[in-house]
């Protein structure tokens, strides 16, 4: 069975799946910035303690935790650019501003990239994407070896030039553009009064661990599959454990081709979606869709999902 047939399968039962109202929407943008807010100031208390190994792994814990929250607004600006996260489109790329200029990006720019690997997903040609990071060989089949490489080259910051960066534009608006330039005075004010804590908590997490958790996550999305012809090929699930989900992949993304083949399904109901089309034996049968397969009753073996 192919994306397109199973697409057409199921894209009726998959329409009108509701979307955030407006409060909800931007109270949810608010507890992530406040968990950030939060995160810094535990971060300056564990700075004030006496140095130990605790301390010094809280502090590790901390800085990581605030990288997976900033991941959590970047997958808020992903929902944003499908218009799959408020009722309202207007809202949608509002929250998608708001966001960016926290992550020191356009929304418009975003929006555009993502909807090319979209409509492109692979061809390196045209996928605006993953032109930009060919280099890094996430077309190369799947073994030990690319596992390895893929796994120490955020250790090595190769991948920084790419994956961070701070855009000024002002391709959302003066306002957007005005509010990046606040935060970076911030930012700047911050680190002249307390260099450990600026550094550790909010340049460490937003310029280092945040990339690093995107280009991981890209490598688990489409490692081994970026070139394949058929898009039920062409992305994978990843289902790992709920906690780990719930840290490393906020916002239901871990589901990550049901959203290709489903792109207009809002995140929150993702996984709902996948449970469904696990009914399909043409889904279940892919390695990319399900952890494994049994094979006397095509029911996946662990539905823990």
């Amino acid at each position: 069975m192919s994306g397109q047939v199973l697409r057409r399968t199921y894209v009726r039962q998959f329409l009108g799946l509701k979307r955030y109202r407006r409060m909800v929407a931007w109270s949810i943008v608010a507890a992530y910035i406040g968990l950030i807010l939060a995160a810094i100031l535990l971060g300056i208390r564990l700075l004030a303690l006496p140095l130990s190994v605790w301390t010094v792994a809280a502090m590790l814990a901390t800085a990581a935790f605030i990288g997976t929250r900033l991941r959590g607004i970047n997958n808020i600006v992903h929902e944003c650019s499908h218009a799959t996260f408020a009722d309202d489109r207007s809202d949608n790329v509002m929250i998608g501003r708001v966001c960016c200029a926290i992550l020191m990006k356009s929304f418009r720019k975003y929006r555009d990239d993502h909807l090319s690997h979209h409509a492109h997903n692979g061809d390196y040609e045209h996928d605006a994407e993953f032109g930009l990071i060919e280099k890094f060989g996430l077309h190369d089949p799947i073994n030990r070896r690319t596992i390895l490489r893929h796994v120490i080259v955020p250790l090595t910051g190769r991948h920084l030039p790419l994956y961070t960066g701070i855009n000024l534009s002002a391709e959302d608006g003066r306002v957007f553009q005005g509010l990046k330039l606040l935060l970076l005075a911030a930012m700047a004010i911050f680190l002249l009064l307390d260099p450990l804590a600026a550094l550790g908590f909010v340049i460490l997490p937003l310029f280092y661990i945040y990339p690093t958790l995107n280009f991981w996550t890209d490598c688990l999305d489409h490692a081994g599959l970026v070139g394949a012809k058929d898009e039920m090929e062409a992305s994978r699930n990843v289902l790992a454990p709920t906690l780990v989900r719930l840290l490393f992949f906020p916002r239901n993304d871990s589901y990550h081709l049901v959203h290709h083949l489903f792109p207009q399904i809002p995140a929150r109901h993702l996984h709902r979606a996948h449970e469904e089309l696990s009914r399909d034996p043409g889904y279940r049968r892919l390695p990319s869709a399900v952890r494994a397969v049994d094979r006397r009753t095509e029911q996946p073996l662990d539905a823990s999902y």
